[in-house]
């Protein structure tokens, strides 16, 4: 490994394991704003160095890097939105997912394990949006929007799992954990906001949430490191 990938790796890391304690500390802090705001804007920040890199060393198939940087920005302003206005938040957050969705095309394309598998997940979510007794939407179309919202981020899953199924590298293992994370991170959330029975939902969705979107900026990392290792 050249010194640029191992300090690139080590800025990685670094910039990870802040975040993590930063994560601590918002927790603790009853969730404070602007302890969620440096946390989200400090991944966003890594998946733009990320980028910047792979400029730098003329990286191919740059599509997935942009992607994957414009979904970690679109995250960071929907932490920032959701809390004044949870459909524009909501939808800021839908169009980040859409990038993630759309660079883990670049890495395959879409095929039939992959929409079978969002299908599954997504049959799953509708079912539990539209029958479970215990969800209250104070307005009609908070879920509507949760149930767009599911169907995008069951194929942001389904893609991710379908991809490392097919290819077993630490790459596609890398995202497929992170969006395994994402799904679980907004199923607490959905359960938080909209049940609100159980205190712990909200520590165990930002719990979840940025070790996610930390792991995602990882992957372009890796790949990048891979890729250059491979030359």
């Amino acid at each position: 490994m050249k010194k640029s990938q191992k300090l690139m790796l080590a800025v990685n890391l670094a910039v990870i394991a802040t975040i993590f304690v930063l994560n601590f500390f918002y927790q603790s802090n009853g969730f404070d704003f602007t302890l969620k705001c440096v946390c989200s804007g400090l991944f966003a920040l890594l998946g733009l160095i990320n980028l910047g890199y792979t400029f730098k060393t003329k990286q191919p198939n740059t599509k997935f890097y942009i992607g994957m940087a414009a979904g970690l920005v679109l995250a960071f302003l929907g932490d920032y939105l959701i809390g004044k206005d949870f459909i524009v938040g909501a939808a800021t957050f839908a169009l980040g997912h859409i990038c993630f969705v759309v660079a883990y095309c670049f890495i395959q394309k879409m095929q039939k394990l992959d929409y079978a598998i969002t299908g599954t997940l997504f049959l799953g979510c509708l079912l539990f949006l539209l029958f479970c007794p215990l969800l209250t939407f104070e307005v009609a179309i908070f879920r509507i929007v949760c149930i767009v919202y599911a169907l995008i981020i069951s194929t942001m899953l389904g893609k991710a799992v379908g991809n490392f199924v097919r290819e077993r590298t630490l790459v596609n293992g890398t995202i497929a954990t992170a969006s395994i994370l994402f799904f679980f991170s907004d199923l607490m959330l959905v359960l938080d906001w909209f049940i609100g029975l159980w205190n712990w939902t909200d520590h165990a969705c930002m719990g979840t949430y940025y070790p996610a979107l930390c792991f995602l900026a990882l992957s372009m990392c890796i790949k990048i490191i891979k890729i250059i290792d491979n030359k």
